[in-house]
């Protein structure tokens, strides 16, 4: 079933910002509990949601590409993060940005109101999509599953114009802009005052979040950190290849004058050894360092998707506080809790490979250092070897070359070991068993026979 079409097609209502939807449904998306939120903007009673299928709110102008990219992920029990503009009972447009879960009987979704910068990004790229769709549709009778896999096409198209390589790396940056847009509400919730089981709920959501807050925050930096090193590595690289070019203009130099100085050649082969490794090395730290980054991403994802679900426990809560929702709605809490434990587990195994991809690259940067001060001895030697063969004035030209490479190098070098060494000190701390325990808390309150207290 899907809303019905009205006068009102063409209007657009914004979400506020301190709104969160809550959703369920089966494996075929059908709905099956619902917040107060969702009830209010959509426009429906909760009779009319429970039982529909979730579509019952889906505008004609959202892609087929986008549900399909939710569905792929869902399917392969992986959460999904996507901007998605929703039409309400009345025929108004409202947008979201909704975060879905497997959960054991189901999925589970929240949403919430899109604030972050790539929001403006992804309405022209869905309307490219839907453009697509809708032209296959028409000039070449394709069907609506196959016109969806060309939408999702067209969106990873124009993502990639935006700098995204695919629909999966948008959704690791947009999910926690969006998160972070909106914290400052958040923490207002998680500071009401409560007794009570609701006390206790917000006590455990309010100490989650914190603990997660931190993470993020270490994350980001260590994202910047990535970005500092990744571009002081380039640098490196290239001024290292570059170098390997004044190696050959070394050789070339000491076969002009061999027979005033063989020992020059023999040098000049030499050095070609560590420079040529320490080259392989910092080439081998790009990828690595490619990998982590998106480690890291992966990794503030899911860690934004915790806080989230961390979120919707505490507007539960606040709901009932406020007598928006009665306190019923708080049974919804243990599957919050659920989906957020099990990313937590994710996460661990996440973090063990974040903080071994950070030793390892502070290795290669280690290494790379290492072999690039071999080859500045050798090249020392090999300048004095000219001063002390008075072969300077036949070399000038070869030599102002490789002066010039050789005195750009160094500074980038000990800037790209400064960045080794925070490399070296910069483990991420993440304790699931701490995590657990404040879901637990939460659980363990509702699971109580004590009377829900606001005061």
């Amino acid at each position: 079933m899907q809303a019905h079409a009205s006068p009102h097609d063409d209007r657009e209502k914004t979400v506020a910002t301190e709104d969160l939807f809550f959703s369920t449904t089966d494996r075929r998306g059908v709905i099956e509990q619902c917040n107060c939120v969702f009830v209010r903007i959509s426009g429906y009673s909760r009779d009319e949601l429970a039982g529909k299928p979730h579509n019952i709110v889906r505008h004609p102008d959202m892609p087929g590409g986008a549900f399909r990219w939710i569905w792929d992920r869902l399917a392969a029990g992986r959460s999904a993060g996507a901007y998605v503009k929703n039409r309400a009972k009345d025929g108004s447009a409202y947008w979201v940005f909704a975060v879905l879960s497997p959960v054991p009987s189901g999925y589970l979704s929240v949403r919430m109101a899109p604030r972050g910068p790539l929001f403006d990004v992804v309405r022209q790229v869905y309307a490219e999509a839907v453009a697509a769709e809708r032209e296959a549709v028409r000039t070449r009778g394709t069907g609506r599953r196959d016109a969806a896999g060309l939408g999702l096409a067209a969106i990873e198209t124009a993502l990639g114009r935006h700098g995204f390589a695919s629909l999966d790396a948008f959704a690791l940056d947009a999910l926690p802009a969006e998160v972070s847009a909106r914290r400052h509400l958040v923490t207002t919730a998680f500071a009401r005052p409560a007794h009570g089981v609701i006390g206790e709920v917000l006590g455990g959501a309010g100490a989650l979040d914190e603990l997660l807050g931190g993470l993020v925050d270490r994350l980001t930096a260590y994202q910047n950190l990535c970005d500092r090193l990744a571009a002081t590595s380039s640098t490196v690289l290239d001024i290292t290849e570059r170098l390997a070019g004044s190696v050959a203009a070394a050789q070339h130099a000491s076969e002009l004058v061999a027979d005033s100085a063989p020992t020059l050649a023999n040098v000049a082969r030499v050095m070609a050894a560590p420079m040529g490794d320490a080259g392989a090395a910092l080439s081998r730290l790009g990828a690595r360092l490619g990998r982590l980054r998106t480690d890291v991403a992966e990794l503030r994802f899911r860690i934004s998707l915790a806080r989230v679900y961390n979120d919707m426990v505490a507007a539960f809560a606040a709901e009932v506080i406020d007598n928006a929702a009665p306190p019923d709605s708080l049974h919804a809490v243990p599957l919050l809790c659920h989906a957020a434990q099990a990313g937590f587990l994710e996460m661990s195994e996440q973090v063990r490979r974040v903080n071994e991809e950070l030793r390892q690259s502070a290795d290669l940067v280690a290494e790379a250092g290492e072999l690039l001060e071999t080859f500045r001895r050798f090249l020392g030697q090999w300048r004095n070897l000219v001063f002390r063969s008075r072969s300077d004035s036949s070399l000038r030209d070869e030599l102002a070359t490789i002066d010039a490479e050789i005195t750009a190098s160094w500074d980038w070098m000990d800037m790209l070991r400064s960045l080794g060494r925070e490399y070296r000190s910069a483990v991420i701390p993440f304790d699931a068993g701490l995590l657990g325990a404040h879901l637990d808390k939460m659980r363990g309150a509702l699971g109580t026979s004590a009377p829900l207290s606001t005061g």
